[in-house]
C-alpha cells in the first residue's frame, strides 16, 4: 500500500467519524432520557379471556417469520413480518397486514411493503435480500418499520433500514439506511420490542453478528420541527454469547434485558440496567431453558413481567409463558401456548395495547404468523391454576 493511498483513506476515516458524530450529536430535542408509563396501571376487570387466530395465510411450499405487531391510532392492529420460498432466499420480501376493525383476530389481506428491488431503488445499493421486521408508533401515531437488508453473504452481511408511514400504513417514506459504523456498517440486526423514552427516543434492542455476536441499543428519534431521523447506538455488556435482547423498563430508570444465548449453556440469560438503558450488567443465566431461540417480554401491571419463550433445551416445539414478579430474577410457567414434537413456534413477539389485552404473534410451523389474544385476568387464572397443581 503506498503513503498516497494510506493518507487517502486515514482522511476518509476521518470524515466518516466526523458525519456519525456529527449526526449524533446536531439532533435538535437533546433531553436526558428516562422510561415513562412504567408500570402500567390494570387497564381491565374482565373476565379471563383468549383467542386465537392467524394473521397470514398458508404459505404452501414457501415460509413466513419473525413477525412484529403495533396498535394505531384508530384501535386496529398492523403487523409485518417477512416471507419467501426460503430463509435467506432472494425472493424473501416483507409483508404488512392490519386487522378488519378494532377487536376483530380478521385481518385483511396482507401486501408487499419491501422487497430486494425497492429496497435497491430506495437505498440506492445493490440488496441481496431482506428480513427480520419490527412494527412500532410514535406519539404523534406514525408507524415506523426497521427491517434488515443484506447485500453480501448471509445475517453477518446486514444493514439496518427504517421507513416511516404518516397516514396509517398507507404510503411509505422511502427507505433510509441507518449508518450505525463508519467502516463496513454491516452486521446489525433487529428483532425485539422497542421501548419508548420520555424524550421521544426510541430504545430499539438490536444486535451485532460480523465476526463477533453481541447484544446493543438502537437510540433513535425523530427531529421535532423536521422530520428527520436521528439515530445512534450502544453497546450492551453479554460478551459473545448473547443476542437478540428483549428489553422491559420498570421504572423510570430501572430495566432488565433477557437475551438468547448462543454459547453450550442453553440458559436465557439476564442482565440489568438502572441509568434507563444507557449501561448494562454482566448478564447472568436464569433458571430457564434456552435453545439458541428468540424470545419476548413485556411489563404487566403490578411491575411483573411477562415473557415469552421456547421452553426447551433443544429445539423450539414448544412456545410457553412465564411470569415474574421480582424484576426477572425467578419465572413461573404458567401457560404452554404451543407443544407439537417435530414442528417450530418460534420468535414471539408481544405488545400491550390500550385496553390492556396482550397480543402475541409468533412464527407457526414457518407456514403462518399466529395471533393470540388474552388479558390480565386469564394470567391470573392460570397463575392460580400453576400455583395449585
Amino acid at each position: 500500500m503506498t503513503r498516497r493511498t494510506v493518507i487517502i483513506l486515514f482522511f476518509v476515516t476521518i470524515i466518516l467519524h466526523g458525519w456519525a458524530v456529527w449526526r449524533c450529536f446536531s439532533a435538535d430535542n437533546e433531553k436526558p432520557a428516562a422510561f415513562i408509563d412504567v408500570p402500567p396501571t390494570r387497564a381491565d376487570r374482565a373476565p379471563p379471556c383468549m383467542s386465537e387466530g392467524y394473521i397470514s395465510p398458508d404459505a404452501g411450499q414457501g415460509m413466513v417469520h419473525v413477525p412484529s405487531i403495533c396498535e394505531l391510532s384508530d384501535g386496529r392492529l398492523a403487523a409485518v413480518w417477512y416471507g419467501g420460498t426460503r430463509e435467506g432466499a432472494r425472493d424473501t420480501a416483507i409483508y404488512y397486514a392490519t386487522n378488519i376493525s378494532e377487536n376483530t383476530l380478521t385481518w385483511c389481506q396482507p401486501r408487499v411493503i419491501v422487497d430486494r428491488a425497492s429496497a435497491s431503488k430506495e437505498l440506492c445499493r445493490f440488496v441481496k435480500k431482506v428480513g427480520n421486521p419490527v412494527l412500532f408508533t410514535d406519539s404523534e401515531d406514525n408507524i415506523w418499520l426497521i427491517y434488515v437488508s443484506i447485500s453480501v453473504g448471509g445475517w453477518s452481511g446486514s444493514s439496518l433500514n427504517v421507513k416511516i408511514s404518516y397516514d396509517n400504513g398507507n404510503t411509505w417514506t422511502r427507505s433510509e439506511r441507518l449508518v450505525l459504523s463508519p467502516f463496513l456498517n454491516i452486521g446489525e440486526l433487529v428483532r425485539n420490542t422497542p421501548v419508548i423514552m420520555s424524550n421521544h427516543r426510541f430504545l430499539v434492542p438490536i444486535y451485532h453478528e460480523c465476526i463477533g455476536r453481541f447484544p446493543e441499543i438502537l437510540w433513535i428519534w425523530k427531529g421535532r420541527k423536521t422530520r428527520r431521523i436521528y439515530f445512534k447506538k450502544t453497546r450492551m455488556s453479554g460478551g459473545r454469547s448473547y443476542i437478540q435482547p428483549s428489553v422491559v423498563g420498570h421504572d423510570s430508570r430501572l430495566a432488565s434485558a433477557f437475551y438468547r444465548n448462543m454459547s453450550g449453556d442453553r440458559s436465557i440469560g439476564m442482565a440489568v440496567s438502572s441509568d434507563a438503558g444507557i449501561t448494562w450488567s454482566e448478564p447472568q443465566n436464569l433458571e430457564l431453558p434456552n435453545p439458541d431461540s428468540g424470545l419476548n417480554a413485556i411489563l404487566l401491571s403490578g411491575g411483573r413481567i411477562l415473557l415469552a419463550f421456547n421452553d426447551s433445551n433443544s429445539n423450539r416445539h414448544n412456545l410457553s409463558l412465564a411470569v415474574s414478579s421480582d424484576a426477572g430474577r425467578h419465572f413461573m410457567r404458567i401457560a404452554v401456548v404451543e407443544d407439537t414434537a417435530a414442528e417450530e413456534f418460534s420468535y414471539p413477539y408481544m405488545i400491550r395495547d390500550r385496553e390492556g389485552k396482550i397480543h402475541l404473534v409468533y412464527t407457526w410451523r414457518r407456514k403462518r404468523i399466529k395471533h393470540v389474544v388474552f388479558n390480565e385476568p386469564w394470567i391470573d387464572a392460570e397463575i392460580k391454576k400453576a400455583s395449585n397443581s
